[in-house]
């Protein structure tokens, strides 16, 4: 009776493949054991990935935020700077 395990992992750009190879000889584990064993895997995998993308994602979406409302305020100050030339410039003309 014997059960082994083997991980790989190869990366290229854009992408990472996983591998997981169970090898058990008979009388150690039946084919649903394994199944549901390996099922659990591919849930808990799932999940720890899915989790990982939306914080990702939450934390790029707060720094756009942020950036849009700095660029935002950089807006209001440029408006209000234009504003007052075109005051000035309006009240030397009419001078």
């Amino acid at each position: 009776m014997k059960l082994s395990f083997h991980t790989s992992q190869q990366v290229s750009p854009g992408s990472t493949s996983l591998q997981l190879a169970i090898a058990y000889t008979d009388g150690v584990l039946n084919e649903d054991q394994v199944s549901s064993a390996i099922q659990l895997g591919i849930d808990a995998i799932q999940r720890s990935l899915s989790q990982s993308i939306i914080r990702s994602s939450s934390s790029r979406q707060a720094a756009e935020y942020r950036r849009q409302q700095v660029n935002c305020q950089e807006r209001d100050s440029l408006d209000e700077i234009l504003e007052q030339i075109l005051r000035q410039g309006a009240h030397h003309s009419a001078v």
